[in-house]
């Protein structure tokens, strides 16, 4: 057999090693690449493959980052810094994190989404004391990746309603 038809062979077996990956979900290109590698893939194979993918628009990585913030912050009512670090950890570059954040959290207010994780948490509690109630309420929305100021915000909000 030809090199040729070895390597374009190989080409087609990393592509199809892509899409599959990619259709459970999108990923970032840093996501595709390192299963691409673990697949141990030429790294010229791999190069190729993330140019036709980019090119193709199946990988983008300005887009997966909104989308998993926005899915972030419906399904799990996550904040600013829980989704920053988990789209770090998939390899999404600082300044792409940085707009989609900002983006997307000029559409919903951060606040706004604790107070309904703090609201919907609170309905589990009526039965704890206001003081431990509080702590949980505090350590729920830190672990949920909320800054000091908006668990502030958010327990003296609650507190007032009462």
């Amino acid at each position: 057999m030809p090199i040729s038809d070895l390597i374009e062979k190989e080409l087609t077996r990393a592509k199809n090693t892509a899409y599959r990956y990619l259709s459970f979900r999108p990923r970032s290109r840093a996501e595709i690449e390192a299963k691409l590698r673990d697949k141990e893939f030429d790294e010229a194979i791999v190069a190729a493959v993330l140019v036709d993918l980019v090119r193709l628009g199946y990988v983008n990585d300005e887009q997966f980052a909104r989308a998993w913030a926005r899915g972030r912050i419906r399904l799990r009512g996550f904040g600013r810094r829980r989704i920053g670090q988990e789209l770090r950890s998939k390899g999404v570059a600082p300044e792409i994190i940085r707009e989609s954040l900002a983006e997307v959290f000029g559409e919903t207010s951060e606040t706004e989404t604790a107070m309904h994780v703090a609201e919907k948490k609170l309905r589990t509690m009526q039965h704890v004391e206001p003081e431990a109630r509080k702590r949980r309420l505090a350590g729920l929305l830190e672990r949920k990746g909320y800054a000091f100021e908006v668990i502030r915000e958010v327990l003296n909000t609650i507190r007032k309603a009462k």
